[in-house]
C-alpha cells in the first residue's frame, strides 16, 4: 500500500525530526544482502520546516549520506511521517470492483479531516469474512501538500522517487514475521510514537501520536534540575529501574510510559472488538526501546509477550558488521523495512 508509485533498485531513506537514515538492499525476499546503510544527524527544527533554504539543507545533508554510504542508485522510497498521514479502517458489505471503489472515496471523505481533493489516498483490503464476505479496508491519506513538500526536497538532492509510502507500512515489512500470527509493534521514537498492528505480515491497523523518548527527557531535565544532555544520559543509563537513583527516574518518567502503552491497550482492544482476536506479543522497537528494564515493564503492564524488533533479521551482511547493526537496530526499521518494498 503506497502512496506513490513502485520500481525496483532503490534504496530506503527515513527522515526523522533529528537523524535521516538510509539502507540499500540488494537481491529479493529471502535473499535480501545489505548493500549500504548509514545515518546523519538533522539540525534541530530543519526538518519540519517547509522553508526553500531548510528544504535546501536538509537536501545536502541527505546527498552527502548518500555519497558517504556509497549507495550506487538514485531512486529512493521514502515514508510520510505517521503524524501526517490519516488513517482509517472500514467495513463494507459485498459488492463488485467498481462499487467497492466509489465506498471507499465516500468512506474517506466520511473519516479523513480534509477536503478530498486536498488529499491523495489508497486503500487496501485487509480482511474479508468467508461467510457473510464483509470486506474490511484501510484507508490511507496524505495532505498533497505535504506529498508536495516531500517532492521538492527530493528534486533538490536530485533523487527519482519511486514511491512514498507510511513509516507503519515499512516497519510492518522489516519486523513482523509472516509465521507471526498477530502482533503489535510499538515505535517509540524521539518525539512520536508508531502503533502498528500486524496479523501474518499484513498491516491491519495503524496510529500516530506525539508522546515518545523526548517528553521523558524533558520530564527528567524539569523534575531533577538537570540540563538536556544530562537528562538524556540519565534516562537511558537508568530507565525503568526502580532500584536505582533512589528511583526518581522511574517515577519521572513511568507515568509517560503509562500514557503511550495505555494507548497501545486501547488499539489492542478495539482490534479484539473488531476481529474477535487477542494481541499477545508487543514488538519493541525506537530509540526508548533500548531504556534497562523498559520490556520487563511492557510485560507487566499489558500482560503480553515483548520482542526486540531486529529488522536485519532476514538480511545476510558481514559478520564485521554485527555490533554496529545491533546497537543501531532500533533505529532502522523503518529505513530497512523502505528498502526491502519490491
Amino acid at each position: 500500500m503506497s502512496l506513490l508509485g513502485g520500481e525496483s533498485n532503490h534504496f530506503g531513506l527515513d527522515i526523522g525530526e533529528n537523524q535521516v537514515r538510509l539502507v540499500q538492499l540488494k537481491g529479493g525476499p529471502g535473499k535480501y544482502s545489505l548493500a549500504a546503510f548509514g545515518s546523519a544527524a538533522i539540525p534541530a527544527g530543519v526538518a519540519q520546516s517547509d522553508s526553500k533554504l531548510d528544504r535546501q539543507k536538509l537536501a545536502k545533508i541527505i546527498t552527502e549520506l548518500i555519497s558517504s554510504a556509497q549507495v550506487d542508485t538514485k531512486n529512493v522510497v521514502s515514508a510520510i511521517p505517521g503524524t501526517s498521514v490519516f488513517n482509517a479502517l472500514v467495513k463494507l458489505p459485498p459488492m463488485t470492483q467498481s462499487e467497492l471503489a466509489k465506498a471507499i472515496k465516500y468512506q474517506a471523505e466520511q473519516n479523513i479531516p480534509l477536503k478530498i481533493d486536498d488529499v491523495k489516498y489508497d486503500w487496501q483490503v485487509i480482511r474479508q469474512d468467508p461467510n457473510t464476505k464483509e470486506t474490511t479496508v484501510m484507508i490511507i491519506a496524505a495532505a498533497k501538500s505535504k506529498i508536495s513538500s516531500m517532492m521538492q526536497l527530493f528534486s533538490y538532492a536530485e533523487l527519482n522517487v519511486i514511491a512514498l509510502e507510511t513509516a507503519t507500512v515499512a516497519m510492518a515489512r522489516s519486523l513482523a514475521a509472516q509465521d507471526d500470527p498477530l502482533v503489535l509493534i510499538l515505535d517509540i521514537g524521539s518525539t512520536t510514537t508508531e502503533i502498528a498492528v500486524v496479523e501474518r505480515g499484513t498491516l491491519m491497523q495503524t496510529r500516530s501520536f506525539p508522546l515518545a523518548g523526548f517528553g521523558m527527557t524533558r520530564a527528567i531535565s524539569q523534575n531533577l534540575g538537570l540540563d538536556a544532555e544530562q537528562a538524556e544520559q540519565f534516562k537511558q543509563r537508568f530507565g525503568l529501574s526502580q532500584d536505582k537513583l533512589e528511583g526518581q527516574v522511574f517515577k519521572t518518567i513511568e507515568p509517560i510510559l503509562r500514557n503511550i502503552l495505555d494507548e497501545a491497550v486501547r488499539s489492542s482492544k478495539y482490534y479484539q472488538e473488531q476481529f474477535g482476536k487477542e494481541i499477545k506479543k508487543v514488538v519493541l522497537t525506537g530509540g526508548s526501546s533500548r531504556l534497562p528494564m523498559i520490556s520487563e515493564y511492557i510485560k507487566s503492564y499489558m500482560g503480553t509477550e515483548v520482542a526486540f524488533g531486529n529488522p536485519w533479521k532476514n538480511i545476510s551482511y558481514g559478520s564485521s558488521f554485527n555490533d554496529k547493526l545491533n546497537e543501531i537496530a532500533p533505529e532502522f526499521a523503518t529505513a530497512v523495512g523502505l528498502a526491502m518494498r519490491d
